[in-house]
């Protein structure tokens, strides 16, 4: 694409050299045409092409120093405020990877503190986080087939072995399925109670 450019300013310099020979002609005895002229002017232009190399000026030094612009260099995408005289530039920040998510947890009443999960998981991992994390001391959750879901049958040592008896709230709402099936938001409060006796 670059060389096209060259051909086409080449053309217009020769065009131009052309029609002042012509306009000259008319004004002088016809000469025999030179183009010795035209040469040294595309010769130039081509030296010129090779040497020069884009750049761009840091803004607010007092000796801006250039810096090259290479072919193979990204260009950050940028948005321009419609509507002003001087639109300025705003560079996008790339969006970063999502990062996991902070929960609340209560146990019987007492907070045991935020417990990490990643994105998508669902309340029955937050309690195995904070087993994992050192927050609980031990669970006992497995998938119970009546429910259809992972119940909760001790945590803590509380609790009967074979016996469901561990409900929760999610932001003090009891939710209408399992804790598998609901999924976990950022900043959620999630209690899980002790029911049975």
């Amino acid at each position: 694409m670059f060389k096209r450019n060259i051909f086409k300013i080449l053309a217009v310099v020769f065009f131009l050299l052309a029609g002042a020979s012509y306009y000259n002609s008319n004004k002088n005895p016809i000469k025999p045409f030179d183009n010795t002229q035209g040469k040294q002017i595309a010769r130039k232009i081509i030296s010129l092409t090779k040497t020069l190399t884009p750049t761009i000026f840091i803004k607010g030094s007092e000796n801006p120093t250039p810096t090259e612009i290479l072919p193979t260099q990204i260009i950050i995408p940028t948005s321009i405020t419609k509507g002003s005289e001087n639109p300025t530039p705003t560079i996008i920040p790339p969006t970063s990877a999502p990062q996991g998510l902070k929960v609340s947890l209560t146990i019987n009443g007492s907070s045991v503190g935020e417990i990490d999960v990643n994105v998508g998981a669902n309340q029955c991992d937050v309690l195995s986080q904070a087993l994992s994390q050192g927050k609980i001391q031990s669970l006992n959750m497995r998938y119970n087939n009546d429910l259809g879901t992972n119940a909760v049958y001790q945590i803590n040592g509380i609790g009967k072995e074979n016996a469901v008896w561990w409900g929760y709230k999610v932001n003090s709402q009891s939710p209408s399925q399992g804790c598998s099936y609901v999924k976990v938001n950022n900043g959620d409060n999630t209690q899980w109670s002790y029911l049975g006796n």
